[in-house]
């Protein structure tokens, strides 16, 4: 009886510690996907819906290369599933209605066993106001450039034409 008792209380626990998962998992505001080690999406959250416009059917059991390069994501995995995991590298998703928002990657190896891959849990910051106001800074600083130059243009023709009304003024005396 105890054995059961004991057996009963673990599987609640478990039932708990998976409910708490699942919440927490749909709760976090990053958009946050999972994906096998051959680059099947097995998992998204709503955070992930709410940026992309992709849902659940659009994209579980889809390759992830369906939204990201080919080439550069089939190379993050791999770099994930050999360093363990990779922090803030940029790269561009493609949205469900094709718009390529850039973003920063964060990933993460899933081992089931100490040396066994399971596949890797991705987030990401959506960076489209990053790259917006980077832009605007850029125009910026280069409308302060051309404000600069002209500046220190007129003052050095300033300069230049004080320097001609001394040699007059030294001509006329």
């Amino acid at each position: 009886m105890a054995d059961d008792k004991k057996i009963k209380t673990l599987i609640e626990d478990i039932n708990l510690l998976e409910n708490y998962n699942k919440e927490l998992f749909s709760f976090t505001p990053l958009p946050l996907f999972f994906v096998n080690p051959m680059g099947t999406v097995l998992e998204i959250n709503p955070a992930f819906t709410k940026i992309t416009g992709y849902d659940t059917y659009d994209v579980v059991g889809e390759p992830i290369s369906s939204f990201f390069d080919e080439k550069e994501i089939k190379g993050i995995i791999e770099e994930t599933m050999e360093k363990d995991s990779i922090d803030n590298r940029e790269s561009v998703i493609v949205s469900k209605d094709g718009e390529k928002i850039p973003i920063s990657i964060f990933a993460r190896n899933r081992k089931m066993l100490e040396e066994e891959s399971n596949g890797v849990f991705f987030s990401f910051f959506d960076l489209k106001e990053v790259k917006k106001k980077e832009k605007e800074l850029k125009e910026k600083l280069e409308e302060m450039e051309k404000f600069r130059k002209l500046v220190v243009g007129r003052e050095l023709k300033m300069v230049e034409l004080k320097e001609k009304i001394k040699k007059l003024k030294k001509r006329q005396a």
